[in-house]
């Protein structure tokens, strides 16, 4: 019995793990949609999305979350034209 209910607490505790990935690598992508359009990502949205990034990743993330992720950390982190901006 005792092996059993340790199968099934880690049983758990993987789907949670895979759960919480799973989030975390929505909102990678959702950011990455958001600064995208924008053509900007601001410096406090970088500094969420690297520890997002490195749950993530210490998850075991790593497919297309990754390529957006340095994208976003390659992106300006101001408008080039802060009229346009306001706009959007």
């Amino acid at each position: 019995q005792t092996t059993r209910r340790l199968k099934e607490e880690q049983k758990k505790n993987s789907a949670v793990a895979d759960g919480v990935q799973f989030l975390l690598r929505e909102s990678i992508i959702s950011n990455y949609n958001k600064y995208q359009e924008r053509d900007f990502c601001p410096i406090y949205a970088k500094e969420s999305i690297k520890k997002a990034y490195k749950a993530y990743h210490d998850l075991g993330g790593n497919d297309v979350a990754t390529q957006l992720y340095n994208t976003l950390l390659k992106m300006p982190e101001e408008p080039e034209d802060k009229e346009k901006c306001y706009e959007k």
